[in-house]
């Protein structure tokens, strides 16, 4: 994992350590900054489970456009903004991996109904749609409207049985923080326009996911429901097992009526 900085200058990401970004000269990396003052301003740390941002001082730190008070999580391609300064998230371990031919960009209309085939969706980190799955399929796809006028339109839908990005035509937008134009997704890539940001989630990729179909418990189960237990059963031994409840109900209450009336007589 690495920082750019102005898309200029390249600082790794130490394993399980940290940089810390500031106009002091004690910082790991120095800012140009407006003011004259010498501070620390943010950290960003890099763990086993999470890269995180850190903000000191309440200083003006903003994530995508949208401000940060003390601590937030960072993906690949998040755009972290600090004063003039701009620093972006990379994951150069997952470069993505390019179509081997571009295909025409396709948009979906919203009244078609399709069928859903997998179980494969592309979350969004969009304001306003509180973190929705859109589901992708072999016969349905994903088209990105753009949210505003210089953002980016891309599509995703299963080509060749790829989950394949198609970007808009001459354009290109970040994969984990890498430019792409065509490229076939994985689970758990981060989708950036610069205006919108999305990840691929893919539970039935792993053989011991519980979502998937290779599952054993999954196999089992549709297995049962395809096994007709029935013919191997007598009918009368059947309709006993199945009806002995009530059956039993009704023998105790004729039994009540019986001494009922027994009792009524004496």
């Amino acid at each position: 994992m690495q920082v750019e900085v102005n898309k200029q200058d390249s600082i790794l990401l130490p394993s399980l350590g940290h940089v810390i970004f500031g106009t002091d000269a004690a910082c790991d990396f120095v800012l140009n900054s407006e003011t004259s003052s010498s501070r620390q301003i943010c950290s960003v740390i890099h763990d086993k489970a999470a890269c995180i941002l850190e903000v000191f001082n309440q200083e003006e730190v903003y994530i995508n456009d949208l401000p940060v008070k003390e601590m937030a999580i960072l993906h690949p391609g998040d755009t972290i903004r600090i004063e003039q300064q701009q620093l972006k998230i990379i994951d150069e371990n997952n470069l993505p991996k390019a179509c081997s031919v571009p295909f025409e960009l396709k948009t979906q209309d919203d009244s078609d109904t399709l069928l859903i085939t997998s179980v494969t969706g592309i979350r969004s980190f969009n304001k306003g749609s509180h973190g929705e799955l859109a589901i992708v399929g072999s016969q349905n796809g994903f088209t990105h409207k753009p949210l505003s006028a210089t953002d980016i339109s891309f599509s995703v839908t299963y080509i060749d049985g790829n989950l394949t990005l198609l970007c808009q035509k001459d354009k290109t937008i970040e994969i984990n923080g890498n430019k792409a134009s065509y490229v076939v997704l994985k689970n758990g890539d981060y989708i950036s326009t610069g205006a919108a940001k999305y990840c691929v989630e893919s539970p039935g990729t792993s053989s011991f996911s519980k979502y998937s179909p290779s599952h054993p418990r999954n196999i089992q189960l549709s297995e049962e429901y395809l096994v007709n237990n029935s013919l191997d059963e007598k009918p009368s031994s059947g309709f006993l097992k199945n009806n002995l409840w009530w059956i039993t109900l009704l023998t105790g209450l004729v039994i009540i009526t019986i001494l009922l009336v027994v009792l009524k007589n004496f």
